[in-house]
């Protein structure tokens, strides 16, 4: 049985053997020293109950990513991308990674450490359509799998103690009344829904593509950029939308309120 030592940018030097005696594509293994398996222990996540393979939303993850790992489909969920996530392929699988283009790796896959999670593997594009919800992962210290071809997996890259969900409601006042516009606090920017940008008085959309849209004010009229969660969800600039309609925008983090105020010309 093989063994071989390798320094983990989370774990440090940890050392583990093959199950086989030669090395296998994707062979189990086992730690011999630097790991302590009883870190890893269940979390159930209540947004994968009804998802196929994810043990009813039962996972085994290391301790450490708990909550990071449950702030993150809490916040899948808050943002109504969760249809996106069709299947689970698990969390804990103590092997050897297995990189997708067949090539025999020595090195133990982060599934092993209880730090990653396959999502719609079975998707015919080996989870590319999860890309939606890829963003939440990011901003909760994942790494997502695209980078190396393998867009279903999503693995910790950085430990996040206490976690805080990247989205808050946010609502939108002008001389008093509600304006909705989908408002939100998102990663610590306010942005407004660009479904709802039309709901700014004398604002129009000219729908653009790729990373911005030209919006049409009685101020000016201005490209903006657009951060976007797949097809469902697209967000701009909350203070620069709102300029280009002529007002300002005073936020009240407290309460979560946007006043917007008539810009003096």
């Amino acid at each position: 049985m093989p063994e071989a030592t390798f320094n983990h940018p989370l774990f440090g030097s940890v050392r583990f053997r093959t199950a086989h005696s030669s090395w296998v594509r994707g062979d189990k293994i086992s730690f011999v020293s630097g790991f302590n398996i009883e870190d890893i222990q269940p979390v159930t996540i209540p947004q994968l109950a009804h998802v196929p393979g994810s043990n009813h939303g039962a996972l085994s993850f290391h301790k450490r990513a708990h909550a990071q790992v449950l702030a993150v489909f809490a916040d899948i969920e808050h943002l109504g991308l969760l249809h996106h996530i069709k299947t689970c392929g698990g969390a804990l699988n103590f092997r050897l990674r297995k990189p997708t283009n067949g090539a025999l790796s020595k090195l133990p896959s982060n599934h092993a450490f209880g730090i990653a999670i396959d999502l719609n593997e079975d998707d015919g594009s080996l989870g590319s359509s999860v890309a939606p919800v890829a963003p939440v992962f990011e901003a909760f210290q994942f790494k997502w799998g695209k980078s190396f071809n393998d867009p279903m997996h999503f693995e910790v890259k950085k430990f996040v103690d206490q976690p805080r969900s990247i989205v808050q409601e946010v609502a939108v006042v002008l001389d008093g009344s509600n304006i909705d516009l989908g408002a939100k606090n998102l990663m610590g920017v306010l942005v407004a829904d660009v479904s709802k940008a039309g709901s700014l008085p004398g604002v129009s959309v000219e729908r653009g593509s790729g990373a911005s849209m030209k919006f049409k004010g009685p101020s000016r009229t201005q490209s903006l950029a657009v951060n976007r969660f797949g097809n469902d969800l697209a967000f701009v600039s909350l203070p620069q939308l709102a300029g280009i309609a002529g007002f300002s925008v005073d936020f009240d983090n407290t309460t979560k309120t946007a006043r917007l105020i008539k810009i003096s010309t």
